[in-house]
This record gives structure tokens, sequence and C-alpha cells, in this order.
């Protein structure tokens, strides 16, 4: 039986030397990365907390700030405020009409003379009838209106003679929007 059995070899001195310093030596880097990690979730963990300490601090600052001011004043200031939101939403949608005359009078050719006039707001859309002293001026007043840059479409129509003799004619102008609102 003794045969059977293979006598174990035993390790040199040196070898086992070797095997123990490596050991040794991963025990110590595993050591020093669990260290690491330990003080880093520390440094983290008082980090965090005095953070957490600052921003009570701030929030009962400003609760004591708070309560220095007067309600009143406060109720005061958000009754202002909302009441200059309402003033500026209504002043953005606001329809100035004093704009639309200034464009008929600013684009007015001397020699035309308008009998009708009617405006709808909704669609920015002006309805004109009047006349002209020729057919020359006529076309003059279309390519006016035609070439303002805040006429968007200008459509003629409605051509006829007025019992003096003049060039009768119909006019629908299709202004933009901006040119509605107050700025």
């Amino acid at each position: 039986m003794a045969d059977l059995l293979i006598k174990r070899q035993e390790a040199s001195p040196l070898e086992k030397l070797r095997v123990e310093s490596g050991r040794s030596l991963f025990l110590y880097l595993a050591l020093l990365v669990f260290l690491l990690t330990l003080s880093s979730y520390g440094g983290l963990f008082f980090l965090d907390r005095g953070q957490q300490n600052a921003q009570d601090d701030l929030l009962e600052q400003i609760k004591l700030k708070e309560e220095e001011l007067r309600p009143e004043l406060l109720s005061q200031i958000f009754l202002l405020e909302a009441r200059l939101k309402n003033m500026r939403q209504l002043l953005s949608s606001h329809v100035r009409y004093s704009s639309i005359l200034k464009f008929l009078e600013t684009n007015t050719h001397p020699q035309v003379r308008f009998s009708n006039f009617n405006f709808a707001t909704e669609q920015g859309r002006i309805d004109i009838n009047g006349e002209a002293a020729n057919y020359a001026v006529l076309s003059e007043q279309v390519g006016i209106f035609e070439r303002n840059p805040q006429a968007e479409k200008v459509e003629f129509g409605g051509l006829s003679l007025s019992p003096n003799g003049r060039p009768g004619f119909h006019l629908t102008i299709y202004v933009k929007s901006g040119l509605l609102t107050s700025r």
C-alpha cells in the first residue's frame, strides 16, 4: 500500500516565502482599498450631514425674515403682482383702432376719397369703398397698399363709374396682427 501512495513533496523554504509574501501583499492591498472606501464613505456622510444642517439654517433664516415683514405688506405685494400680470395680459391682446386710421391716413393718395369704411378685427380686414380722380390715380392707390409691409393682402374689385365721372372702387385690405396690438 505504501507503493500506491505517492509521497507528497514538501515545498522548499523559498517557495513558501514567495507564496506567503504574495498573500500578504494582496492582503495589504485589499485592506488599503477597504480603508480608502470606508474613509470616503465617512467623508461623504459628514459632508451630506453638514449640507443638510446648512440648508436647515438657511430655511430658518428665511422663515425669520418672512416673520419680520408685515403680513399686510406681503398681501399687498402679492395683490399688486397679480394685478400687474392681468394688466400685462390685457395690454398684450388690446386692439388699437387708432393704428388702423393712421395706416389709412398715411397710405391714402391725395386724389382718392373714401366714402365707406368697415373694419373686422378678428380677420384683420379693412373694407373700403371710394373714388379716385382718374384710373391712373386708382392704380397708384392700389399699388401703395400692395407695397406696404403692414398689408398682408390687397383685393381690388367693384369698379364702377360715379355720377360725376370718376372711377369708383372697392378695396379689401388684410393687415398684419402687429398693427392692431399695443407694444
